[in-house]
């Protein structure tokens, strides 16, 4: 068992963080943290805040080793993608031929890098490469070719911006 002498000040903070942090692990280090101020038992805390003993011994080490300043630094900085390293590659074969659609970008970066993701992480992935699925909308002109000008309007329409494709911004 962890002894950790808590003063009423930082029992305050704990209580503050626990209410307007912006991130839910910082709330929830907190919240252990201060139920332990009170001497509840870790079996109970670990139960109340649905945590496991190791996690909560590792809040607890956390907290009386670095303060509560140390509780709003999130260390967390998620997994990198393994397609980050093939960015290069897959931008230059989109800017000569830009896909046709979601699904068309995944093959073909499969077939680049034989990394196969779903489309959902395509699309992410995409976006973050600053690129931009464009859609297009009606021909302009009422359709009737009478007129010659729209109807050159019409054509050069169709050539430019006809087909939906992922370019970038």
């Amino acid at each position: 068992m962890i002894r950790l002498p808590v003063e009423k000040e930082e029992q305050d903070m704990l209580y503050s963080n626990i209410l307007n942090a912006s991130h839910s692990k910082t709330r929830l280090k907190s919240l252990a943290v201060y139920l332990k101020s009170y001497g509840i038992q870790h079996k109970e805390i670990c139960r109340i805040c649905r945590i496991t003993r190791p996690t909560l011994t590792e809040y607890l080490t956390e907290f009386k080793d670095r303060g509560i300043d140390d509780f709003k630094v999130l260390k967390w900085k998620g997994q990198s993608s393994k397609l980050n390293d093939y960015k290069e590659k897959i931008d230059h074969a989109f800017e000569k031929a830009p896909p046709q659609s979601i699904n068309e970008a995944c093959d073909r970066i499969e077939q680049l890098t034989g990394i196969r993701r779903s489309p959902t992480q395509i699309r992410m992935f995409l976006k973050k490469m600053n690129y931009k699925y464009l859609k297009t909308g009606s021909i302009p002109g009422n359709g009737d070719g009478q007129d010659e000008v729209r109807e050159e309007e019409r054509d050069s329409f169709k050539k430019n911006d006809w087909s939906h494709v992922w370019k970038k911004r």
